[in-house]
C-alpha cells in the first residue's frame, strides 16, 4: 500500500513539474478593421477577437508571473511588459476604429 501511494505521489509530481515548466506562449494580436469602411458584422467579429486576445494575454501574463516567481528582472519581465503593451495598443486601436465606425 505504501509503495502504491509513493508511486502515485511520484507520478503526480512529475506531471505537475511538467506543467510548471511548460513554456508560456501567446499568439499574435488579431487585425482590427478600418472603422470608416467596416460593416457591423466586421466590428462585432473584431470585438470578439479583441476580447478573446485580452483573455489569452491575461492568462499568458499569469503564466509569466508563475514562471518568474522568485526571480528578479530577466527575460520574463521583458516578455510581460511587451505583452501588456501589445494588449493595451490593441484595445486602443480597436476603440479608435469603433469610434470611427460609430461616427459614420
Amino acid at each position: 500500500m505504501k509503495r502504491a501511494t509513493a508511486l502515485a505521489v511520484t507520478i503526480a509530481s512529475f506531471m505537475i513539474s511538467g506543467v510548471a515548466h511548460a513554456e508560456c506562449a501567446l499568439k499574435d494580436p488579431p487585425a482590427v478593421p478600418d472603422g470608416a469602411s467596416a460593416t457591423e458584422p466586421d466590428m462585432v467579429a473584431a470585438q470578439k477577437a479583441v476580447k478573446a486576445y485580452v483573455a489569452e494575454t491575461q492568462e499568458f501574463l499569469a503564466c509569466l508571473e508563475f514562471e518568474g516567481k522568485g526571480k528578479s528582472g530577466g527575460d520574463w519581465t521583458k516578455r510581460y511588459n511587451d505583452a501588456s503593451a501589445r494588449m493595451e495598443k490593441l484595445a486602443a486601436d480597436f476603440n479608435k476604429q469603433l469610434r470611427a465606425y460609430k461616427s459614420k
